[in-house]
């Protein structure tokens, strides 16, 4: 099973090519159209990839742009995706957002956590479209938003514009997005803010001045969007600090107050969880949060998995080849060192608390599972791979920007990435169908139930 088994009341709306052909073309147009859009050579480099991207995730996901506003992209009703749509209908964001202490009393928010963020960017969506489509346009978006800010951060440190785009497309195509998208909670697949963290981070160390709080910021919005894209950050944020001061790089003091200030200002929301936590329902024990969760959902390496989805359908198999090549040609590239550090650190983590046998306990994760409060929580550690994944992918862009100078073989290249995913992910079983819209609201006695003792 890749996901939850389907609800009886689920229905599969009528969207497939035949069915609907208009869908398609209409969304082809459009995606061609924007995506042409990045041939206009006045425009600066970000809003020609932007629109490159944009066109592309419109084409390339058809016929979801056409029926945004109307049908239901992924599996629904789900539990996840059900409970937080009625949260939102019963206006927990708003509360949250309107008494900020009263909210820590909140059943809604305390089952929840801090992370509202999703709330009031779906209210902000929902100015313009129905509840469904609001969370839609997120699904649209965000893959968009990983590929683009993953193309900005290999482009900040490559200056390959063209190699940056190829090797950012399978981060933010990637299969494991699309399965959140199908069956989880709208932002489980906010991945963008981790490749927009770390590039904050170089603008700050290499601007200074105001540009020193915009990490801090960055990991506040994170944290306030998913807790554990924020845990990730914040774990990023402490490796960076660390290795640059080992290598007593001359950074290393600008990073610093870069480092204290994301702490100050995480710190609230460090508080508020931590109240959370306390008060909140007693889901499981910690031992249950161990064995039952985070050993479930993890990268497995017996058998090879990145949380049940197959090794060469979530993953890129030539982005790897491009990737193991640099590790081999500059392994002692300062870049290529710290994304290979960046990288394994985090994949020793998304290996959960067990390595290739259930008895061979993994020592990194339940070190630092003891030594940081409140990670005994952690349910999903499968998601510190993104890291990892964002990490060789950067590494690769290097290899690309060696080996493929024309301009015509990096669009060779894209060609090869395009159909592979339309081979390894579009038609995967993961990969989200469009279903009816299903009223759903909360049960009346909803609290007392998660409540018990």
């Amino acid at each position: 099973m890749y996901g939850p088994s389907p609800d009886p009341r689920q229905r599969l709306a009528p969207v497939e090519i035949f069915d609907a052909p208009e869908a398609y073309a209409a969304c082809f147009a459009v995606g061609i159209g924007i995506s042409l859009l990045a041939l206009k050579k006045t425009w600066p480099a970000p809003a020609r990839a932007w629109s490159f991207i944009l066109g592309q995730v419109i084409l390339l996901t058809a016929p979801l742009g056409f029926y945004l506003d109307r049908f239901v992209y992924g599996s629904f009703p789900t539990i996840d995706k059900a409970g937080s749509m009625a949260h939102y209908l019963d206006g927990v964001g708003g509360r949250a957002l309107g008494s900020p202490l009263e909210a820590m009393v909140d059943p809604a928010v305390r089952l929840i956590g801090i992370h509202m963020g999703h709330m009031w960017v779906t209210a902000g969506f929902d100015l313009f479209f129905s509840t469904v489509g609001a969370f839609n346009a997120q699904a649209l978006l965000y893959p968009a938003l990983a590929w683009f800010f993953a193309w900005w951060l290999f482009w900040d440190c490559t200056k390959a514009a063209r190699a940056s785009i190829v090797m950012a497309f399978p981060f933010g195509m990637g299969l494991h997005i699309f399965r959140d998208l199908n069956w989880y909670t709208i932002e489980k697949a906010a991945i963008f803010l981790i490749p927009l963290f770390l590039l904050g981070c170089r603008w700050a160390v290499r601007r200074g001045g105001r540009w020193k709080a915009l990490p801090g910021l960055l990991l506040v919005g994170s944290t306030l969007m998913n807790v554990y894209i924020g845990m990730i950050n914040a774990g990023m944020l402490v490796v960076v600090w660390a290795a640059l001061g080992a290598v007593k790089s001359p950074h290393w003091r600008r990073f610093t107050g870069v480092t204290a200030f994301a702490a100050i200002a995480l710190l609230p929301l460090a508080v508020a969880q931590w109240f959370l936590m306390q008060n909140g329902p007693a889901l499981a024990t910690p031992e249950a949060f161990l064995w039952e969760r985070a050993a479930m959902d993890s990268f497995t390496l017996n058998p090879l998995r990145w949380n049940r989805l197959e090794f060469h359908r979530s993953l890129n198999l030539v982005a790897l080849g491009f990737a193991g090549l640099a590790l081999w040609r500059w392994p002692t590239e300062p870049l290529v060192r710290m994304a290979s550090l960046l990288g394994a650190l985090f994949f020793g983590l998304s290996l959960g608390p067990t390595l290739w046998a259930p008895d061979w306990t993994n020592p990194l994760y339940m070190t630092v599972r003891a030594a940081v409060p409140g990670f005994w929580r952690v349910a999903k550690p499968e998601v510190f791979f993104h890291v990892t994944w964002l990490a060789l992918l950067g590494i690769g862009t290097l290899q690309m920007k060696q080996a493929v100078k024309p301009k015509r073989a990096t669009a060779f290249w894209y060609g090869v990435f395009v159909v592979g995913w339309l081979l390894m992910v579009r038609t995967h079983p993961a990969y989200p169908p469009m279903t009816v819209p299903v009223s759903t609201v909360l049960a009346p006695d909803w609290e007392k139930r998660v409540f018990q003792p």
